[in-house]
């Protein structure tokens, strides 16, 4: 392994545990592996010499070539395009450019860092495995110690104490989820036996926790990438036994988190519960009730201006007067917990097209899809996208943009090597 590729397995572990505690640290992190993807490192009798190199630049020239990485500059594009739309929010309009400003980065990295090994990124997942398993097993801790009061707060619609937002915590163990389920598929052993029980067991305990953090956002996206990686698994390799216990496996795992964990149970009681409030026009007091109407009101900003949105930076002050206009019963507007309408209502037609382009593109180049890992991600945060407004956070757009990066410095390259070997 070349002192680049160590350098950038080095920094992606640093990452991957920003993500859980330090916003501020993964920024740097993301700014170090720009930097780094302008070095050389070339070995010598005296030892390693560092240089600069402008080769990123010199890739950059070759648009076509890297267009289905370039293409992810489209998230930033659709809101600075907008600004000509621009009616006061000018906080907000910047906001959602800072936002976005990781969209702009990783292209310029990915031009730069050397290609991973399949070492390099099983041992990245290993890592990350293990640094998740950690975090779970302190919260679930917690949640222990406290067993009473916090089955309370879920009964109420709280959630456990997570080390960062509760939501993006359950992504990052469903994450870890996939990453074991890669890893035990690709029969990880590096060398030491024992790491590949040491991977079962621990993506055991990841699956496990995940039902008892019961966010439901983590859940589903998780069952939904396993299933189809499971359908998969069976149209490919015509395994048709296995495949129908897995599924079945899947089917009843979910009822007997229900029967045998508390906090399972209590959650999907409130779901139901907050469901009910709505269908009765009493949902103003709850969260799920009012995931729903903020959809309504999205779609009906989308209605006013259909093509170009009613501009990216207008969105709040918008959603704000939707909100006090037809559904003054609720204290606090919500923007539109759905990624796809989020876009629409704020650049329409026109801006959805560009969203999917960014989107869909990375996901079918070289058939990158066939990577078990990189497709349940994907699958994963096409789940989130529908509930949730993922790519206007700054941890969102973190989580996303890292895993793209990482998936990506290895995926086209498992693609060419296979072609070798055909």
């Amino acid at each position: 392994m070349e002192i680049k590729e160590k350098i950038v397995s080095v920094i992606f572990a640093l990452l991957l545990c920003a993500m859980v505690y330090s916003s501020f640290v993964q920024s740097l992190c993301m700014m170090a592996l720009v930097i780094l993807g302008f070095l050389n490192f070339d070995s010598a009798a005296s030892g390693t010499k560092i240089s600069w190199t402008w080769q990123p630049f010199v890739r950059l020239k070759q648009f076509s070539k890297y267009f289905h990485f370039l293409v992810l500059t489209l998230y930033f594009w659709i809101v600075l395009f907008s600004f000509w739309q621009l009616d006061g929010d000018s906080g907000y309009f910047l906001e959602r450019l800072r936002i976005k400003i990781p969209f702009l980065l990783i292209p310029l990295v990915y031009l730069g860092l050397p290609k991973l090994s399949i070492n390099s990124f099983q041992r990245i997942l290993y890592f990350f495995i293990a640094m998740m398993a950690i975090n779970v097993i302190g919260v679930l801790a917690i949640y222990a110690i406290n067993f009473e009061e916090v089955n309370l707060l879920l009964k109420q619609g709280q959630h456990m104490a997570t080390p960062c937002n509760h939501i993006r915590f359950s992504q990052l163990v469903a994450l870890s989820v996939l990453a074991g389920w890669y890893l035990i598929k690709t029969k990880y052993n590096s060398r030491i036996t024992a790491n590949g029980i040491i991977v079962k067991i621990l993506t055991v305990i990841l699956f496990l926790s995940l039902h008892i953090l019961s966010v439901k956002t983590g859940l589903v996206g998780l069952y939904a990438a396993l299933f189809i990686l499971t359908i998969r698994h069976i149209y490919t390799t015509r395994n048709y036994k296995v495949g129908v216990v897995v599924l079945a496996i899947m089917i009843l795992l979910p009822l007997v988190a229900y029967k045998t964990i508390p906090s399972f149970n209590r959650k999907v009681h409130y779901t139901l519960y907050d469901l009910q409030m709505y269908g009765e026009g009493q949902g103003s007091d709850y969260g799920d009730s009012g995931r729903i109407t903020s959809l309504k009101v999205g779609a009906n900003l989308f209605k006013t201006s259909p093509i170009i949105g009613v501009g990216a930076g207008n969105l709040r002050s918008d959603v704000a007067i939707e909100f006090e206009s037809n559904y003054p019963k609720y204290e606090r507007p919500l923007m539109p917990h759905n990624q796809f309408i989020f876009v629409l209502a704020g650049s329409g037609i026109l801006g959805v097209v560009l969203f999917l382009g960014a989107l869909l593109i990375p996901l079918f180049y070289r058939q990158s899809y066939r990577n078990d890992f990189y497709l349940g991600f994907y699958i994963l945060f096409l789940v989130s996208f529908m509930v949730e407004h993922t790519l206007e956070t700054a941890l969102g757009v973190g989580i996303f943009s890292s895993f793209l990066l990482l998936c990506f410095l290895y995926v086209p390259n498992e693609y060419y090597l296979n072609k070798l070997v055909k």
